[in-house]
């Protein structure tokens, strides 16, 4: 085990995180949560995690997302009904996913039907979520820490978790490194978290698909191949973030008539 850690790291590894921190920091001074969702599920990690990782969009990628999915409900669950504090509770949903990702890394088939099945499956998951869910604004919060203090920190997190890249293998690039940062200073509004996770479902899915088969089938240079990526990800991401907010402004609208009432 200890052989497989990344001690050693390269100059992707080290761009990868000064792109999280930038982000991450940028995060903690946002005070709109569902903004702060926003950044932890745009894949510009997940990109950068790619170029560092060098492997090409597989099985495991598509099942990492259902794995996020999976983190922020733990996270959730945990700080809001279990009461658990906050860093413990993203302890604890990290240590979830590095384990079933270092378990399924190794054994995990990566043929073609097993990965277009897998994306297709996050896809119908991430429309029944997003059709389904409830919807409320968060709590506008902001951290109150300088700037000088915040971002060391969170630099700090992120260059402890790229220790364990090479164990994680393609499980690596959607790793909640911003999900993380921002489970932590969206604490007070981790429900925004849970209902930004649909849009990368869907989304995520035909940028992997685009990606595989643009390095597979026609040998392009990693960077174009995530451009690409990013293309179609902004294409199918922005409008059903749109979407998302006009639904959270209905509910609190409605939420606020239903006080009214009572109260009359």
């Amino acid at each position: 085990m200890w052989q497989n850690l990344n001690f050693n790291f390269e100059p992707y590894d080290w761009l990868l995180i000064f792109m999280v921190t930038a982000l991450g920091t940028a995060s903690a001074y946002m005070k709109d949560p569902q903004l702060k969702a926003v950044a932890a599920t745009i894949p510009i990690p997940c990109g950068f995690a790619y170029i560092a990782v060098g492997l090409p969009m597989g099985t495991a990628n598509a099942i990492s997302a259902l794995l996020c999915l999976m983190y922020v409900h733990i996270v959730r669950i945990s700080h809001n009904r279990l009461h658990v504090p906050i860093v413990i509770s993203i302890v604890i949903g990290l240590a979830t996913f590095v384990a079933i990702g270092t378990t399924l890394a190794p054994i995990v088939p990566d043929s073609e039907p097993v990965f277009f099945g897998v994306c297709l499956f996050d896809f119908l998951l991430g429309v029944l979520i997003f059709q389904k869910q409830p919807y409320k604004s968060g709590v506008p919060y902001k951290t109150p820490l300088p700037v000088y203090v915040k971002a060391p920190a969170i630099a700090f997190v992120v260059a402890g978790l790229m220790v364990i890249k090479r164990l994680m293998g393609g499980f690596c690039t959607s790793f909640p490194m911003m999900n993380s940062i921002v489970s932590y200073e969206s604490r007070y509004s981790l429900g925004d978290q849970c209902r930004q996770l649909p849009l990368f479902l869907i989304a995520g899915p035909f940028m992997f698909v685009e990606m595989r088969l643009l390095e597979t089938r026609l040998g392009l240079n990693h960077w174009i191949v995530l451009l690409c990526g990013y293309i179609l990800f902004a294409f199918i991401y922005w409008p059903l973030n749109k979407k998302l907010k006009q639904r959270n402004r209905e509910a609190s609208r409605q939420y606020r008539n239903t006080e009214n009432n009572t109260v009359h």
